[in-house]
């Protein structure tokens, strides 16, 4: 709970954060970084296959399949970074941010008068 926050309906003071932007934003941002990563597992699995060709044919399926994955892993870790980063920005502006766990009253603090 946020301390020295109250609801401007009830006055209650069990206010929490929604974030309901940043944690959209960030699944969003994640799946589309993950299926934009495309490209990265194919170059990932391509030097990942590249390099496990030292060890053969068992060395360039694993290598191709472990460069495929870090590909996809970063590419969703970015997207989900950037996606949280843009959800961040509607919290406050176009949502709600604040929500009074007593009341149920969901608010920004230029709606709260103290």
């Amino acid at each position: 709970m946020i301390r020295d926050i109250k609801c401007p309906h009830c006055s209650g003071r069990s206010v929490v954060e929604r974030n309901i932007g940043r944690k959209v934003g960030g699944a969003v941002g994640t799946v589309a970084g993950s299926l934009a990563g495309g490209t990265g597992m194919l170059a990932g699995g391509e030097i990942g296959a590249t390099l496990g060709a030292i060890g053969g044919p068992p060395g360039m399926i694993v290598g191709g399949l472990a460069g495929a994955l870090f590909g996809a892993l970063v590419g969703g870790a970015a997207g989900g970074a950037a996606g949280a980063k843009a959800g961040e920005s509607l919290d406050g502006r176009v949502l709600d941010r604040f929500e009074c766990l007593s009341c149920g009253n969901t608010f920004n603090l230029d709606s709260n008068s103290d």
